[in-house]
């Protein structure tokens, strides 16, 4: 395939994306501006879940390396904790098994992989003006850099909700009494903590990660503790989901900290950007991902987002490039458009769905699928199976609308 392509970016989407248009043929080229060996040392990343569609998506480009290996999760278990005194709350099966693999390790091994298969690695910061000259020397030029800054390039786009600003504070730990084969989520006015069965290099662990509301009980950030303080952060944690009233408290009691770089505070300052830059010399870069688009960490779908991205841009990429035809700006535009018409707007509903449940503004039919699945074993299934498949939940939650 006479297809030159430059992606600048070694995250999740830019991964994919540049396993699927390598195999199709084309000659790829991915820059990024750290090593795998910077990625495998550095800080933990926010832990991802790769839910059974996602995982299908990955295996269908080989990109499933740790089958066998990474603990796997079947179900999801769902408390909502209004108060001290009360919880309500359901556990469903999902429609195949999920899995979650640490970013340093997922990430590494990928950009690995790309490179032995006979991608092109480029291993250095870019600028705008670097950018501006690779859109002369390449067909195509894809910008996956996550929340990183060159992704500023890349007007604001108004005219969709950015969705809520969260603190996330992880940790991965060892000896955590919970299920092997479950997420667990708890839901309360403060936020959401999640449990998630993660593979680290260290081997199979739990990840820990609180996702508060800014200022909120679950805000660690607030307390002004230190990542350099990686104890100090994990008696936080616990602390915190204690005052919360969240029963897991109870279990996080018992583990240990992993080692001392397993801890991460980040804030998440959630973007929508226009999906296409255009250069004064008229050359035109797409952007990828989260990179236009940030999936709130709250819904847990960001991982799920990032492969449907890079598996629809590749195949309009590809069936493009059979035409013969450039990739102008009104082409990377319809890329976009068939991302967000296949998958991205279902993801955008879930995502208000999510946090429109403790501001009182949900529905009346979405209030009475909730407590249907608290009551029936049937629905529950069907909600967790829809948290894998957004596309399902919102036919849930508005029938009439699909």
């Amino acid at each position: 395939m006479s297809l030159k392509c430059l992606i600048v970016g070694a995250g999740q989407s830019g991964l994919v994306l540049a396993h699927a248009l390598l195999s199709a043929g084309a000659d790829v080229t991915v820059a990024s501006g750290r090593s795998t060996q910077d990625l495998r040392k550095g800080r933990a990343q926010i832990t991802q879940l790769t839910l059974p569609h996602g995982l299908a998506v990955e295996s269908a480009h080989n990109l499933s390396l740790w089958t066998g290996v990474a603990p796997t999760f079947d179900q999801v278990s769902l408390a909502v904790v209004p108060d001290a005194a009360s919880r309500v709350g359901f556990t469903g099966s999902l429609p195949n098994i999920g899995l979650a693999v640490d970013p340093r390790v997922k990430l590494s091994d990928w950009l690995e992989f790309f490179e032995d298969r006979g991608g092109k690695v480029i291993i250095h910061g870019l600028t705008v003006t670097d950018l501006e000259f690779f859109t002369r020397m390449f067909d195509l030029v894809l910008l996956a850099v996550g929340d990183g800054e060159l992704g500023q390039i890349l007007d604001a786009d108004h005219s969709r909700a950015a969705g809520r600003e969260r603190v996330v504070t992880q940790a991965y730990v060892t000896d955590l009494p919970a299920p092997e084969n479950a997420v667990g989520v708890y839901s309360c006015l403060a936020g959401e903590v999640y449990v998630v069965p993660t593979l680290t290099a260290q081997g199979p662990v739990h990840s820990v990660m609180l996702i508060a509301r800014p200022g909120s009980m679950l805000d660690c950030a607030n307390l002004g503790v230190r990542v350099n303080r990686p104890d100090e952060v994990w008696a936080h944690m616990i602390n915190q989901v204690r005052r919360a009233h969240l029963p897991v408290h109870r279990q996080m009691v018992d583990a240990k900290l992993l080692d001392a770089s397993s801890v991460l505070i980040k804030r998440v300052h959630p973007i929508v950007r226009q999906p296409v830059y255009t250069f004064d010399h008229g050359g035109s870069l797409l952007g990828v991902g989260d990179t236009i688009m940030t999936v709130p960490p709250q819904c847990g779908q960001g991982w799920e987002a990032s492969v449907r991205s890079a598996q629809v841009y590749a195949d309009r990429i590809l069936a493009h490039a059979e035409t013969g035809r450039p990739f102008d700006a009104a082409v990377l535009k319809a890329i976009f458009t068939a991302y967000m018409d296949h998958s991205g707007a279902h993801i955008d509903v879930f995502e208000q769905y999510v946090d429109r449940f403790w501001t009182g503004q949900l529905s009346e039919a979405e209030q009475g699928l909730f407590q249907r699945a608290c009551a029936d074993q049937a629905v529950a299934d069907d909600y967790v199976a829809g948290f894998a498949d957004p596309e399902q939940l919102v036919r849930m939650l508005h029938p009439a609308q699909t």
